[in-house]
């Protein structure tokens, strides 16, 4: 039984009936996942089974992208529809403008029970932010109690943490990047992938036969570092076999930079990024089996068939392309992430259907909204995918936008990087279809100045783009969204 004190519903909102016909909704978001990390999109290591088999049962868009590619901003655009720069969320740990609504909050005055488990990362962290169920990944939301980190200290003591690894497991204690590797201390189904899970199927199980639809938001963590697996997970792929990009002759530069995230986003010793790789497809492969664990449960339940489901991830990870970690750039590594639909049963159309036009993660609100049956309010910059799923949309807008401090213009074969927001960085310009690793920087061909400036024209008109916040007739603005002032 579900602990009634996760039941956050707030009164003063004003509710419509529901309607039992719309399609419960079920989003799965990772954390820091490359788009080509799965066997479907020929990754020549890791096994995706389960994924592999959720693709043959719907769409695989192999072009998606994040418009702001670091976890706060990339998320609340894709709860908003709207970009980092209108919402305000340009980097972690930064509230959004007053009035920005979000997804959950528009679900749930429609009728919708709303839930999360896992990682949110919206500022500040004690609001609901529209969810019924907030079961934290660390200490988000109202009841951080009720949290994964909770239930460690429950079992393991005050001391607990989420990433304790086996003493002796890292081999480079010292370093700000290798440090952060080791097998996870504790068994492994108290490892947080395992848990969240675990809360999402309580969580199936209570909404099996109650009336009205459901949107539940199941975020990993996973494969963001630190790379602490259980060590099964850890060791499942072996680290000479991984197949790494060759490291910049340069990426020496390494060792004068700053100590910190200047450090952590770096990576010149090959064997660590073998080490790193190899766990982080590991987190990947541990995250497959939850997937498979958690829509088995879907379908056992008797559900699947009106439920619509989604996998994404915020962003991805250069993994040692261009001798760098994480996230934060333009590159595909950082941008380009996987994304995955299954319509409803009698929503479906031909299934394993493979998407190549471009979408955004802003596109994802609305889509959600018309797949739902539900009016899309005013001023979403994202545009819906629904009719592109089903391979009718000929008009669609084929291209994507991307900042933080940097910038791209993305569209079907050219990609175009301002380095500085004030469009005075030395440009970048590569060749994706002929190009696709982003190794031979053509901004300076002669034959491409044309492009190059109307690159440069595209991103000034979308940086100028200021709608106004979304309202929606009758509901009142959340407390997320009230002026702090």
């Amino acid at each position: 039984m579900l602990d009634r004190r996760q039941f956050l519903a707030s009164a003063a909102a004003a509710q419509v009936p529901p309607v039992p016909k719309r399609p419960n909704i079920l989003l799965i978001m990772v954390d820091e996942m490359r788009w080509d990390a799965m066997s479907c999109e020929g990754h020549p290591v890791v096994e995706t089974p389960n994924l592999d088999a959720f693709a043959k049962q719907g769409v695989r868009f192999t072009n998606a992208y994040t418009v702001a590619p670091v976890c706060s901003p990339s998320r609340a655009c894709t709860f908003t529809g709207r970009y980092a720069d209108t919402i305000g969320v340009t980097t972690n740990n930064v509230p959004a403008n007053p009035g920005e609504i979000f997804l959950p909050s528009i679900l749930k005055f429609h009728g919708y029970h709303t839930a999360i488990a896992g990682k949110l990362h919206f500022t500040p962290r004690p609001f609901s932010y529209g969810f019924d169920y907030f079961w934290t990944f660390t200490n988000e939301g109202p009841a951080p109690e009720l949290g994964h980190l909770a239930h460690l200290r429950g079992k393991y003591g005050a001391n607990a943490t989420k990433w304790a690894s086996v003493d002796g497991s890292c081999p480079w204690p010292n370093d700000p990047l290798g440090r952060d590797v080791g097998i996870f201390r504790y068994p492994e189904a108290d490892f947080e992938t395992e848990w969240l899970t675990g809360r999402s199927i309580d969580y199936l199980r209570e909404r099996k036969g109650t009336a009205g639809p459901w949107f539940l938001f199941t975020s990993y963590l996973k494969p963001h570092s630190p790379s602490v697996e259980p060590e099964r997970w850890f060791r499942k792929y072996d680290p000479r076999a991984i197949p790494v990009p060759k490291l910049p002759a340069d990426i020496k530069q390494r060792r004068a930079a700053l100590e910190g995230i200047a450090k952590r986003q770096l990576i010149d010793d090959e064997q660590m990024l073998r080490v790193m790789s190899a766990a982080y497809y590991g987190a990947i492969a541990h995250i497959d089996q939850q997937v498979g664990r958690l829509l088995g449960e879907l379908d056992r339940l008797g559900m699947a068939d009106e439920t619509l489901v989604v996998f994404t991830s915020d962003h991805g990870n250069m993994l040692g392309d261009r001798g760098r970690m994480f996230k934060t750039v333009m590159y595909e590594g950082s941008s380009h992430v996987p994304l995955l639909w299954r319509a409803p049963k009698a929503a479906r159309s031909r299934k394993g259907r493979v998407e190549r036009k471009i979408v955004e993660n802003t596109d994802l609100m609305p889509t959600l909204l018309e797949a739902a049956g539900l009016p899309l309010p005013s001023n979403i910059q994202g545009k819906s995918f629904l009719q592109l799923s089903k391979g009718r949309d000929d008009n669609w807008k084929d291209r994507c936008f991307s900042q933080l401090s940097t910038a791209m213009f993305r569209t079907g074969q050219y990609k175009f990087i301002d380095n500085s927001r004030g469009l005075t960085g030395e440009p970048e310009l590569y060749d994706l279809k002929n190009d696709p690793a982003e190794e031979r920087n053509v901004a300076a061909d002669p034959k491409l100045a044309d492009l190059v400036a109307h690159s440069r024209r595209q991103l000034t008109a979308w940086r100028a783009e200021r709608p106004r916040s979304v309202t929606i007739e009758g509901m009142e603005t959340p407390d997320y969204a009230l002026s702090r002032k």
